[in-house]
């Protein structure tokens, strides 16, 4: 089976979904990926990207601004590829992928992973709001099958008109053979460690975690580390110029999140509704859990469904810095028993329910009901 994966822009890292399915079903089907931009800086990926913006010699951030005239570009790149089956990650900007499927007449297959869901829920203004409503429309019209990243985000679609007998809810899984436990359980010298990884926007909600972090380091010592980039990273800053036990460490190599996860007492994801939308997964949260690390978030969006509450770990209330605080607290204070049984809980969750080894092999299925249905 010829595959070709379909996006806006491919970022790796940090974003590693659009192939890390196919990596491992490549030994079985021939995959491609074509994105209007790419910015592949781990050479782990490799299977063949395919990047259509012009004047490749320029620095990705720049030629983003290029990257939505390359669609036809794209469409034909496409075309040329012949594939089977095109999966295409995000329902905006779709137009190069619906173009090829409809002249190589062959399934279209589309991933929703949430702010292009939110793109039909929220108000028609500005002319970029109508170019990815019009985009998602055409997602809706000719998709052979939709895929929806959680429970969550399934009824969202649904709600916006996304046709139910043709949306399924496929889990995006995480490597458990890369990120797994410490090897070893070396004596912890330092303060106990509580992480964050994440963009840092209003979104994932690290100001929370910063804050609830603060009103507890005089009582409960530990210290408390932000991975991650995005537009708070200057408050945020500021906030740990002023108090020490506070580390950014900005964008790091997925090894140094792993390196992380695995010495954190817990990981935690305070993500919240931003600008009418909630967080329809989050990955990071099975990636903690994976290294035997339990974890503590809102209870927002579709981040339930990536954690069995109270047995890997906490859910917080939306928005309730003082209920995270508590439940920081909480993990603190634990014996290492405790949070050994909750970490074991942890791993043994992500591998049976949420491993990218299970979560491919569905994937593979869906690609082969839909070819058949077009038969």
């Amino acid at each position: 089976m010829r595959v070709a994966l379909t996006t806006n822009v491919l970022a790796v890292p940090p974003t590693y979904f659009v192939v890390s399915h196919a990596q491992l079903l490549a030994d079985h089907h021939h995959f491609e990926s074509f994105s209007l931009l790419a910015d592949v800086r781990d050479p782990s990926v490799t299977l063949p990207v395919h990047d259509f913006a012009p004047f490749a010699q320029l620095d990705p951030a720049r030629r983003l601004y290029l990257a939505p005239f390359a669609g036809f570009a794209m469409a034909k790149g496409l075309i040329q590829y012949r594939p089977d089956l095109i999966h295409q990650h995000f329902a905006t900007w779709s137009g190069p992928a619906i173009r090829a499927a409809g002249t190589l007449d062959v399934p279209l297959l589309t991933t929703l992973h949430g702010y292009d869901v939110r793109a039909l829920a929220g108000p028609t203004r500005g002319a970029m709001n109508v170019w990815h409503r019009r985009n998602v429309r055409a997602i809706q019209k000719v998709s052979d099958r939709v895929l929806s990243v959680s429970k969550y985000l399934a009824d969202e679609a649904i709600a916006v008109g996304f046709a139910p007998e043709r949306l399924e809810v496929h889990y995006q899984g995480i490597d458990t053979a890369f990120f797994t436990p410490a090897s070893d359980a070396a004596p912890v010298i330092e303060a106990p460690l509580i992480s964050f990884v994440g963009a840092l926007n209003s979104h994932k909600g690290p100001l929370d975690l910063v804050r609830a972090s603060i009103s507890l380091v005089a009582t409960h010592d530990h210290r408390l580390r932000v991975i991650g980039a995005g537009p708070q990273e200057g408050i945020l800053r500021d906030l740990a110029d002023q108090h020490p036990h506070i580390e950014l460490l900005g964008r790091v190599p997925k090894a140094v999140v792993r390196d992380t996860l695995r010495a954190s007492r817990a990981m935690v994801l305070p993500s919240q509704e931003s600008q009418g939308g909630r967080e329809a997964a989050g990955l990071v949260l099975l990636e903690a859990q994976a290294c035997g690390t339990p974890v503590i978030a809102y209870n927002s969006g579709g981040i339930s469904e990536m954690m069995d509450a109270g047995t890997t770990g906490i859910l917080v209330p939306e928005r309730d810095v003082e209920g995270l605080a508590i439940a920081i607290r909480e993990m603190l204070q634990m014996s290492n028993g405790e949070r050994a049984r909750l970490g074991a809980a942890a791993r043994d969750f992500v591998v049976k329910e949420r491993s990218l080894t299970n979560s491919a092999a569905e994937l593979e299925q869906h690609y082969s009901e839909v070819l058949r249905s077009r038969l």
